[in-house]
């Protein structure tokens, strides 16, 4: 019966996320573009469920039934349509990859992971250090002694560096998406019935939060690969009773956890019962050991390769580099805030939110089916609580996580689309096979409405708004977007024919005072602190005297710790700005002429530096060695490369080094 009242309870909160009050209960919440206000969710579902019942007229009332028998039969139109579902599915995957994404890595996350992977193309774990940390630092890489590495575990680069090897990197998490459409359709085909797999394929292909992220290069692609392939050596397990398909499935979630670890602890702590309960049953430990070993042969993978990069197998490259205050719990974070539980909730309700909006891009929250199927008690299935443990072990797991963003939507939930889509899948023929034959209301035959046909045409309506209106919007966002991300600096050499080069990219100040901290051995989180809390000036002026002086790390960092908070963003209507928003300036206060240099300076143009890393050879040795302009100390550098030429690039143009 507890069981029961909590997926009741699941359906229900699912429901009401979309309604939740969210700036009312925390203020304003950062990065949530694409968050619809309740007051529009209600308006949304009022107009298009009016319109729905109005249009259920124009429909026959047989439709729904038809669709449902095309779907459960075994040959005919419904392989056609599942078919179809995953060409769609590809090609929009390959649309967005090359139009939209330039077939580039665009948050730096994914840049960084994918120099990794031509780290690991090379034959290597880690490449050597660039000569001097200023002019190569960037965030979540490291420069270790004589080690440069990232901080992510080696997973996903890994994967990448195979595409890399090849040539067609861009095209690693196409594959991987395609692959988990696949996978899925074969895991809901053994967990429920054929229409539910076919539906499935269906829900994801209409998914562009699925397609959008599937597309670009970021590691929560392949955890959502690898826990889906959990999820079908799981069921396939329970067919087969094989020792060695959950040894599989230990191997697939580990290899989950080399991409995404918390992710996929969060996943595997939630579904492990439910396998203890099968074991138990049968009376087959050897199956949980062969599944206990394969996990934990992945998770050795990611130790020994930590004992290799950072020099302690349980020493991961986000607290090497961080400190322990990237870790899980409630303290303060890297960046000088504090995550607290309030914090945690704001971030897991609001990304709930954005997934309701976002995974469809309709006008009806994209939680409904799943949360009705709840709700309304048709969640009958054994694969239907398990499925519900699993999607909501990862917000969970998440509240202890400190960061949060909607790059390309709520990245933190993607993975739990392994659990949503077939249960979305669920929902929806739950409902019209529960609702053939009744009416919305009782009366005349003016006034009733088959509640299937209702139901049918309100999913018509949305999709059509999404195929005709938001989705389009929101590809041409991605599209016109990023365009610094999207610089090919290696391309416009060529075109440029700069070859044998050492290019000096000019960057933002406070691109500068960040990698200059760096190069003086402040830590990232210090460095990142002063930059987000610091007067720029004030900064400027320390690091410059550092410089001159040649203090200490130990002294440096705590000068540039003992800075405290000081100045306010410049806004873009001041003659001070230098058309840098996170720009910090103490107001009314007359600048020194170092400072109003370095404005000045900027003015003529600048770029992101971090996209570049991704065109640069890690070795350091290819046709461009791409560092970042220093201005006066760019000579240091060219002592380093006697023999390339040295450039400085400038709002698209090289010139050489003054």
């Amino acid at each position: 019966m507890r069981a029961r009242a909590g997926m009741r309870a699941f359906g229900w909160f699912l429901l009401l996320v979309p309604f939740v009050p969210l700036a009312w209960l925390f203020g304003e919440i950062d990065r949530t573009r694409g968050l619809v206000p309740p007051s529009e969710a209600l308006l949304g579902l009022f107009v298009f469920g009016c319109l729905a019942v109005l249009g259920a007229r124009l429909l026959p009332a047989r439709v729904p039934e038809r669709v449902l028998q095309i779907l459960d039969g075994e040959h005919g139109p419904g392989s056609k349509i599942a078919g179809g579902a995953v060409l769609l599915l590809l090609a929009l995957l390959l649309v967005t990859a090359v139009f939209a994404f330039a077939r580039r890595p665009l948050l730096i996350d994914s840049v960084i992971q994918w120099f990794q992977a031509q780290i690991f193309a090379s034959g290597r774990l880690y490449a050597d250090a660039p000569p001097d940390e200023a002019f190569f630092a960037v965030q979540h890489m490291l420069v270790d002694g004589s080690r440069w590495y990232s901080q992510y575990p080696p997973g996903h680069s890994a994967l990448l560096g195979l595409g890399a090897v090849l040539g067609v990197g861009w095209l690693v998490p196409v594959a991987l998406s395609v692959g988990t459409s696949l996978v899925l359709y074969a895991f809901t085909r053994r967990a429920y019935d054929l229409a539910t797999a076919r539906t499935t394929v269906v829900v994801l292909a209409l998914a562009p939060f699925f397609w959008f992220m599937g597309a670009s290069h970021m590691n929560h692609v392949s955890a959502l690969f690898f826990v889906a392939v959990f999820l079908y050596l799981l069921v396939l397990w329970e067919e087969r009773g094989s020792p060695w398909i959950l040894c599989g499935a230990g191997l697939a979630i580990g290899a989950g956890f080399l991409s995404r670890p918390l992710t996929a602890l969060a996943v595997g702590i939630a579904l492990t019962p439910f396998v203890l309960a099968r074991a138990r049953r049968e009376r087959d430990a050897g199956s949980v050991l062969a599944g206990a070993v394969g996990a934990l042969a992945m998770v050795a993978l990611y130790l020994a390769y930590n004992s290799v990069t950072t020099g302690d197998p349980f020493l991961p490259g986000y607290i090497k580099l961080w400190g322990a205050d990237h870790g899980l719990g409630f303290h303060s974070t890297p960046w000088g805030e504090m995550h607290s539980p309030l914090a945690g909730v704001r971030n897991e309700l609001t990304d709930l939110a954005l997934l309701s909006s976002l995974m469809f891009e309709g006008p009806v929250s994209a939680l409904l089916p799943a949360g009705l199927l709840f709700a309304a008690g048709w969640a009958s299935k054994e694969w239907d609580q398990r499925l519900m443990v699993g999607f909501l072990a990862i917000p969970l797991a998440y509240l202890f996580y400190w960061h949060r963003d909607a790059f390309l939507g709520p990245r933190y939930l993607y993975s739990g689309l392994a659990f949503l889509a077939p249960l979305t899948a669920r929902g929806l023929l739950e409902l019209f096979r529960r609702t053939a034959g009744r009416t919305l209301w009782e009366g005349s035959a003016l006034t009733r409405v088959p509640v299937a046909s209702a139901a049918g045409m309100l999913l018509v309506l949305s999709f059509v708004y999404a195929a005709a209106y938001s989705t389009p919007r929101r590809f041409q966002v991605y599209r016109s977007g990023l365009a610094s991300m999207k610089v090919d600096l290696a391309a416009e050499a060529r075109a440029s024919s700069v070859e044998d080069a050492l290019v000096f990219v000019s960057v933002s100040w406070g691109n500068r005072l960040l990698a200059r901290m760096r190069g003086l051995g402040v830590s990232a989180s210090g460095a990142e602190t002063a930059y987000r809390q610091a007067d720029h000036c004030a900064l400027e002026l320390t690091l410059q005297r550092a410089e001159t002086e040649g203090w200490s790390r130990g002294r440096t960092a705590a000068a540039v710790a003992d800075l405290g908070p000081g100045g306010e963003t410049v806004p873009a209507s001041s003659p001070l700005t230098n058309g840098d928003p996170t720009l910090r300036l103490v107001p009314g206060v007359d600048l020194p002429a170092d400072c109003l240099d370095q404005i000045a300076y900027d003015r003529a143009g600048y770029s992101n530096y971090s996209p570049f890393l991704a065109d640069q050879d890690p070795s350091l040795e290819g046709p461009l060695v791409i560092a970042r302009d220093l201005r006066e100390r760019n000579r240091e550098l060219t002592v380093a490369y006697p023999h390339r030429r040295a450039l400085v690039y400038r709002s698209g143009r090289f010139s050489p080094l003054e």
